[in-house]
């Protein structure tokens, strides 16, 4: 009840906030002598008249609309000197004459979005936060905080393997036109996200003129990856005149190259304990109070060479002028090698620490179960532990390799009133991994250990024992592989009517069929080494002294990082591939790869029916011209699932087979109206559903046994998850005061049921414990919020200063979700995962004398990641919160002539970092990720 009020009264603001600025214009309108600017419709438009017909009515007119600005836009590539301008007025026209709530980004040129990638390049859109991985980019991407968006290509559904979304990383940002956000649905689109859809828009030969070559080439030079790595891309395209018609043909080509280092220190405040003596005896300060006990201290590096090729072709042919069919691929690869080298100590409740130091932030102990309960203890801010205890380094050498394609043939017809439309994709999606680990030991037993910690995430060990590869024993040999696999074909038809009548004067009908396939291999295992890594005595066992066996040669440095100013000795990625099956053979393992397992397989089969029907309407209303559409989608869903059950008291797998289906209606409804030309109101109320990602379905349990550096863990899905729905409201208000100048605003309201998300739990399975994660849906929950976004040139300025030009938005969010306890006592309310409450991006623009340059500096507040474990000191179902870093980059180009441009490129100006913390407060940190910069130079060529 109370968010029913929330979200009426959100919408009731903005419908009274529209038409007192309605009624101001209204007369601001009549007593102006001016002209009007052109727009989407005008108030000397009778009611007989008054037809969206200037307007796309729907999310596949809006594709014919863009895709007519951006030949605009490239028609004038040749003779203007303001790309940014003609970029950013593009993507203004295609928000100001959408029927839906859209936000775009358009290449300021070929081969040149504002960012290096399509995910960063997609953070300067209002309502969208974006996240970086360990491996050095962006690849988390969530709108409106949700996580949860379908990605189509031209318009189709695209998707990388095991999933529903794209990797967006996976496209090098030289092969796109434009990217469209949109935050609200109609319903010709296809389903599958409850965030919205992101359109990834590719060049067309019919979107030049004739002729066209362009090429761009830039060297990137990272500072902690400490090389400098080519990024290129080429495009020709043409078309032609013949007596069969009009054709047209273009070839686009890229790739980009990157060495990264990524490196993070952490504190592991998720598993934390009561800090003890060793004996099990709790130490307390003079107070009385208790002492956290961190599970380690650690340093993991991400040290790194990926390379992303790239090649999209379009063909189209028009026989006439109301016919066109086209035939169009995309095609990426990516190939990632990296090093992933570990380096850890854990005194903690093995000895006592002989000093500390504990912060004033101090709060009962939140662990039902605990004897300890209730009871205040405090986090340490210095330590020093000396003694006999565990430390060691592993290296873990990834290999990762994966492609996505997509190949269509399409037919358009236009006639008079009716409009055809039929499409036949194909997708094929691959993604393979392998991981090869050695662990290794320090000796402590001979030579005790010093640890020292220092708030937030310093550490090291004295007397620096870490780079004398004497002291260096085997541990486990950890072995992984994974193979996942995904294919679509899918057909789609679509038709629109135009009739004559005052209020609906069009109807949009078409189906869509998609059968779709994804499949999953893989295994893993650990061994220990011959003989046992310990003594009877608890000594390291001398036959399995790393020295020894493999000589100087197996050992290289790790990273120094100035939380971990101390460097470490751990085995070499390269001889670790290079010699993996003689290492297997001395742990008494087969050659090659291990055979695929139970626990990893499934195999699901997706067959989607899709019908939908939609009317558009327009009409005055006092006076006003307003326009809309209503519309439902009809669903069906058939799930052919076949997979593996485990059993935690046999410990045996047992085959399953599963079908299911689902019927779904998703009506949608939208009311556009237009105060002045330049003036809007938009309100949008619709149902969106989200499926589940295919491994979240899969109900095989994966184990993974404890190793020298983590925890026993384990990872299952359900296959009975039912898709999360959500009914939608927005409410937004537009004034475009110039070309290339707006100023909008919106609020929006999600009430979402069955939210997936991922939660751990601990269990004892043949007598290990292992903490497990999977997915669960939650209970019913909000998302509401609030946006501001403002463009302008300054045009009116003097001299050079009329180039200037400025960006801002800004986006609010409030979430609250029923979700499940982790102490399994019924459920909470908690905010969504991933969900920041404040985002802002500022650019600072400037175009003149053949100059275009961009410095933008992009912010997220913290928000919650995921649920601690149910045995950490927090307790109360507390969460491990993350403090994303703000990031200030730059770009600029200079244009030598009309042929070449000089560009420039820096990010990261400021050099901030990624900081992490277990609960709301900062007292226990986590992770600390040194984000990297990079300054690159580089020259675009067009003809």
């Amino acid at each position: 009840m109370i968010r029913t009020h929330i979200q009426r009264s959100l919408l009731a603001a903005a419908i009274a906030a529209v038409f007192s600025v309605a009624h101001a214009a209204d007369t601001t309108a009549a007593n102006s002598d001016e002209p009007q600017q052109n727009g989407t419709a005008t108030t000397t438009q009778t009611a007989t008249d008054a037809k969206p017909a200037k307007k796309p009515s729907t999310a596949a007119g809006i594709a014919a609309q863009t895709e007519a600005s951006t030949q605009n836009a490239q028609n004038l590539a040749g003779v203007t000197v303001t790309p940014l301008r003609d970029s950013l007025k593009t993507a203004q026209s295609i928000k100001q004459d959408s029927p839906l709530i859209v936000d775009s980004i358009v290449a300021e040129d070929i081969g040149k979005l504002p960012d290096n990638s399509v995910a960063d390049a997609l953070q300067r859109v209002t309502g969208v936060q974006v996240a970086q991985g360990f491996q050095g980019e962006t690849t988390s991407v969530v709108i409106r905080g949700l996580p949860n968006a379908v990605t189509t290509l031209n318009g189709r559904e695209i998707f990388s393997s095991g999933g529903r979304e794209f990797s967006f990383q996976d496209l090098p940002a030289t092969a796109v036109s434009g990217l469209d956000v949109y935050k609200s649905t109609d319903a010709t689109m296809v389903t599958g996200g409850i965030a919205g859809t992101v359109d990834i828009r590719t060049f067309r030969p019919f979107d030049f003129p004739g002729l066209k070559v362009a090429a761009t080439l830039t060297e990137t030079n990272q500072e902690y990856g400490a090389h400098t790595d080519p990024t290129a891309s080429f495009l020709i395209s043409n078309r032609w005149h013949t007596d069969a018609g009009e054709f047209g043909a273009l070839l686009n080509t890229g790739i980009t190259t990157m060495h990264y280092d990524y490196n993070v220190s952490y504190v592991d405040n998720n598993l934390t304990r009561v800090a003890t003596d060793g004996s099990n005896n709790p130490i307390r300060t003079p107070n009385g109070d208790l002492v956290v006990a961190q599970n380690q201290f650690g340093a993991n590096y991400n040290v790194g060479w990926r390379k992303r090729p790239e090649m999209n072709y379009a063909l189209q042919w028009k026989p006439n002028d109301n016919t066109e069919v086209y035939v169009e691929g995309l095609y990426t690869w990516l190939s990632d090698q990296y090093n992933q080298p570990y380096y850890f100590s854990g005194p903690q409740n093995v000895v006592a620490p002989s000093a500390y130091t504990v912060s004033g932030s101090c709060f009962p102990v939140g662990t039902p179960g605990s004897p300890y309960y209730g009871q205040t203890i405090c986090p340490t801010t210095s330590a020093s532990y000396t003694g006999n205890y565990y430390a060691a380094t592993s290296t873990q050498a990834h290999q990762d390799w994966g492609h996505n394609i997509q190949n269509a043939i399409g037919l358009k017809w236009h006639g008079d009133k009716l409009n055809l439309s039929t499409d036949l994709t194909r997708n094929a999606s691959s993604y393979q991994n392998q991981r090869f680990v050695i662990d290794t030991f320090l000796d402590a037993s001979s030579s005790p250990l010093t640890t020292y910690y220092n708030y937030p995430n310093t550490w090291g060990l004295a007397g620096t024992p870490q780079m004398n590869p004497a002291n260096y024993y085997l541990n486990g040999l950890y072995q992984q592989w994974n193979n996942n696999r995904a294919t679509q074909t899918a057909w789609r038809f679509d038709g629109d009517y135009s009739f004559d009548s005052s209020f609906f004067n069009s109807i949009n009908f078409g189906a869509r069929y998609a059968n779709t396939n994804a499949q999953a291999t893989g295994a893993q295992f650990d061994q220990g080494p011959p003989g046992g890594a310990y003594l009877p005595d608890g000594s390291p066992n001398p036959a399995n002294n790393v020295l020894g066996l493999f000589g100087q040669q197996y050992f290289c440095n790790v990273p120094r990082t100035a939380a971990v100013p101390g460097s470490a000795l751990t085995g070499c990625y390269n001889y670790l591939l290079n010699n993996a099956d003689a290492l297997r053979q001395f742990y008494g393992l087969a050659p090659g790869n291990l055979p695929a397992q139970d626990g990893q397989y499934f195999d699901i089969t997706e067959k989607t029916y899709s019908l939908y029907g939609q009317l558009n309407y327009g009409n005055e209303m006092f006076g006003l011209p307003y326009d809309g559409v209503i519309g439902v989608r009809l669903e069906k869903i058939n799930r052919d699932l076949n997979a593996f059950t485990y059993d935690s008291s046999t410990q045996l797998y047992s085959p399953i087979g599963l079908n299911t289906s689902q019927r779904t209606a998703l009506p949608n409804a939208t009311f556009n109206l237009h105060l002045r030309d330049n003036l809007q109101m938009r309100l949008s109320a619709g149902k969106t559903l989200q499926y589940p990602d295919f491994t979240q379905l899969n109900p095989s349990l994966s184990l993974s046994p404890p190793t020298a550096n983590t925890i026993a863990t384990g990872a299952g899905g359900n296959a009975y998850l039912k898709p999360t729905k959500s009914t939608n409201y927005d409410a937004t208000l537009e004034w475009y005061f110039s070309d290339v100048g707006s100023l909008t605003g919106g609020v929006f309201y999600h009430d979402i049921t069955g939210y997936i998300e991922n939660y751990t739990f601990e269990q004892n399975i043949g007598g290990i414990t292992y903490l497990i994660s999977g997915p669960q849906s939650a209970g019913s929950g909000h998302l509401e919020g609030a946006e501001l976004g403002y463009t302008q040139f300054f045009t009116s300025l003097p001299g050079a200063l009329s180039g200037l030009g400025f960006q801002a938005n800004y986006t609010y969010i409030d979430s609250k979700l029923k979700t499940p306890s982790m102490t399994g006592d019924g459920f909470i309310s908690a905010p969504f995962q991933n969900v920041s409450k404040n985002n802002y991006n500022l650019v600072l623009m400037y175009e003149k004398y053949g100059v275009s340059a961009r410095l933008a500096y992009s912010y997220r507040s913290r928000y919650p990641e995921f649920f601690l474990a149910a045995s950490s000191v927090l307790g109360n179902n507390a969460q491990m919160y993350d403090v994303p870093a703000s990031e200030l980059d730059l770009s600029i180009g200079y244009d030598i002539n009309k042929y070449f441009t000089v560009v420039f490129n820096a990010t990261n100006l400021l050099g901030k970092d990624f900081h992490s913390y277990a609960g709301s407060g900062k007292s226990m940190p986590q992770d600390l990720r040194y984000q990297d910069r990079s300054v690159g130079l580089g020259v675009r060529f067009k003809l």
